[in-house]
């Protein structure tokens, strides 16, 4: 293996490990959001429900998640492109390939019908 794999395996494992942290605090923000809309949408509501509610939460929480999200993603937009390519490909290659598989049974079905 040569330095420059070792540098990449090494700085792959380091965006893999940072992309697993900011994935956690993406749940923690998800569920903190979720926590506090259900805080504002309680049935003994009250007069006023935003005391329920730190100031700001909508904003500063949505900001956090949204940061988080893109931090969570360690591809970026032209490898999303690529993997989308590849997938597409792949899906097509497996529906002729399901498409085949059937009909080989299905042509071997008709012959013996027909030739009864």
């Amino acid at each position: 293996m040569t330095s420059m794999e070792m540098y990449s395996g090494s700085v792959d494992r380091q965006q893999n490990a940072a992309a697993e942290q900011a994935r956690i605090r993406l749940d923690a923000g998800l569920r903190e959001w979720g926590g506090q809309r259900s805080a504002l949408a309680a049935d003994d509501l009250g007069r006023n429900p935003l005391r329920r509610v730190p100031r700001g939460w909508p904003e500063g929480t949505a900001t956090r998640v949204e940061v988080a999200a893109r931090e969570a993603c360690v591809i970026d937009e032209q490898g999303a492109r690529t993997e989308a390519s590849r997938l597409l490909w792949s899906a097509t290659a497996k529906l002729v390939g399901a498409a085949v598989a059937l009909g080989v049974p299905l042509a071997i079905l008709i012959a013996l019908v027909a030739g009864s």
